[in-house]
């Protein structure tokens, strides 16, 4: 075995750290640093809309309302982005909001009967086809 390899890499290794070590790179301190302004916000007025109502129905006759309240900056010109959002629910009312939350319910049931008589004028909903008549409902499929 010939010494010759090892004695050329390890000149090498010693060529390459030798290069690298030598004074730091010069660095000039320039004092603490001063944050970048944040930019000036455009106008925009805080507006509160009404976003989401759900009403759950029973056949029975018990009903879950809740709602999502939702507070945008308008910047105008079609503009707007969300800066808040809470849900609400009349499950989990308080008692000093009873009288509002009953107020809302008597004007949800004349909305209601105002969309039972719209679904009645644009189509009645279809009939249901019954289970195992065929179709898409997974009642006549072959078995493998």
């Amino acid at each position: 075995m010939s010494w010759t390899p090892w004695i050329a890499l390890a000149t090498g290794i010693v060529m390459v750290v030798g290069n690298k070590i030598g004074p730091p790179p010069v660095i000039l301190d320039l004092g603490p640093v001063v944050p970048t302004p944040a930019a000036t916000p455009k106008h925009a007025e805080k507006k509160r809309l009404i976003t989401t109502v759900t009403i759950q129905n029973s056949p029975g006759g018990e009903s879950v309302i809740s709602f999502e309240a939702t507070d945008v900056a308008d910047e105008g010109e079609g503009k707007t982005h969300t800066i808040a959002a809470k849900s609400y629910s009349f499950a989990d009312e308080k008692a000093e909001l009873k009288p509002l939350s009953d107020k809302i319910m008597a004007q949800l049931r004349n909305v209601e009967r105002d969309m039972l008589e719209y679904a009645e004028r644009a189509g009645p909903p279809k009939a249901r086809a019954p289970i195992g008549a065929g179709g898409s409902g997974g009642g006549n499929r072959p078995a493998h």
